[in-house]
């Protein structure tokens, strides 16, 4: 194996798992349930990138894989080049995510790992420059990935700047995303969470006429509580943005040469609704009720309520389908 020549791709100063608390923590069950997509087909939509990837680096090149989550797209990637000694910098917001990826690769030393928290003062994460070395900031990454994440950036100016700015000369960015507005999109496909906002409309519908959600239909009535559900869905499934949107902002923030394409990818109706179902309170938060709209945990009854009224919303959504088609947006953005 070539792994022998890490310690000329990590800097000196640069430990690759960092003695936090966030590493020793257990990683939750939300975390697990996430990283059971690794088995879904329309996780295939990661494949194009680890190819581009894997045609991209070389011996002793870094990459940055940006909101790199439980590390699905890291261990792809890893297994696809074999022994090659490159390093993979997992970054991500979420410490029981980043923790489940440490558990899955902690044996592999190419592999190093970095929490991004939320500075809740100023209403933004830490930036990259505030949780790596001196040491790694001035040697740069070769190149930079966000798979299925993009379009969750609330700051996103800022993120591509602080890419661009980690970026060595010659060096790109892959990003890829199932929720982007291309005018490549036909007809029949979906942007994958917009399918979110069909359910909720088909469960309303579902819920005012069959009598065993009966319980559920004075919360449909009350205006002001479903304005606020509406904006909690749009927290955890934000609304869409057009590709010139992405495009605008990567070349303000510097890039160059930069290009899209797209590709169509099929998602089982069984495996999007395994997905969807861990955020039922972002989908259906109405039925039951939410802590941080009306105070309470919902019952385990009004839980069920909601996975069912998911279940039975994509029955009328995708009629005897087992699969629906999505088109993803591939956009690579290059530093001269």
């Amino acid at each position: 194996m070539e792994w022998n020549m890490m310690a000329s791709v990590w800097p000196q100063d640069f430990e690759p798992v960092p003695a936090k608390e966030w590493t020793t923590q257990d990683p939750g069950d939300l975390a697990r349930k996430y990283d059971t997509v690794e088995s879904h087909g329309w996780y295939s939509n990661l494949e194009p990138t680890v190819e581009e990837l894997a045609g991209a680096l070389g011996p002793g090149d870094v990459l940055l894989d940006y909101s790199g989550g439980t590390g699905i797209f890291a261990d792809r990637l890893l297994r696809r080049m074999g022994d090659r000694s490159c390093g993979v910098l997992v970054v991500d917001s979420s410490p029981k995510f980043l923790r489940l990826a440490l558990a899955k690769l902690h044996t592999d030393p190419r592999v190093a790992y970095r929490l991004i928290r939320y500075v809740k003062a100023e209403r933004r994460l830490e930036r990259l420059d505030e949780v790596l070395s001196a040491g790694l900031l001035e040697r740069g990454v070769d190149a930079i990935t966000s798979t299925n994440a993009i379009h969750l950036y609330y700051g996103l100016d800022e993120t591509l700047t602080s890419w661009f700015q980690l970026l060595r000369p010659g060096g790109a960015c892959f990003v890829q995303s199932g929720n982007i507005a291309n005018p490549e999109n036909r007809r029949e496909e979906w942007i994958i969470d917009e399918t979110v906002h069909a359910i909720h409309a088909a469960a309303i519908a579902i819920t005012r006429r069959d009598d065993r959600y009966a319980a559920y239909r004075d919360v449909l009535d009350d205006a002001e509580r479903m304005a606020a559900h509406d904006r909690l869905r749009n927290k955890y499934f934000l609304p869409v943005r057009p590709l010139s949107f992405y495009l605008d902002a990567l070349g303000a923030a510097g890039f160059d040469e930069v290009s899209a394409r797209s590709q169509r990818i099929d998602a089982r109706v069984v495996d999007w609704y395994a997905f969807i179902s861990a955020y039922h309170e972002g989908v259906l938060g109405w039925v039951g009720g939410s802590r941080r709209i009306e105070g309470r945990e919902p019952s385990e009854e009004a839980v069920h309520d909601r996975l069912a009224l998911i279940r039975e919303a994509m029955s009328e959504i995708f009629p005897g389908q087992a699969a629906f088609p999505c088109r993803w947006t591939y956009i690579t953005a290059k530093r001269s």
